[in-house]
């Protein structure tokens, strides 16, 4: 009778280390995928700076009658910029959705 009670006890301390085990594995993965999100979210806040420097740029450039727009040193960096963080940005959320998927 005690061995049946230790056995079951034995077998129900298993299933709740497994389940501990799975919540936490789970719980790392979920926090690691919302850190990548907030990255991202970050660098499309810099992206929407970038373009909002360029408009500026663009209009101080028209008021003075230059022509020249995309010659423009401070245009032509802030495309660049912008490829560089769209490129991380996408990286990261590949990361973040290969984070989301279930292990096979």
């Amino acid at each position: 009778m005690i061995d049946k009670i230790r056995k079951n006890f034995n077998e129900g301390v298993k299933t709740i280390k497994w389940i501990a085990t799975f919540l936490a594995e789970r719980l790392k993965a979920e926090t690691s995928m919302a850190r990548l999100l907030y990255t991202s979210s970050r660098l499309e806040a810099k992206v929407d700076e970038l373009y909002r420097n360029i408009g500026r740029r663009v209009l101080e450039l028209k008021e003075k009658g230059d022509k020249a727009i995309f010659k423009d040193f401070i245009i032509l960096e802030a495309i660049e910029g912008i490829k560089r963080l769209n490129t991380e940005i996408e990286a990261l959320k590949r990361k973040a959705q290969a984070l989301s998927k279930p292990p096979d």
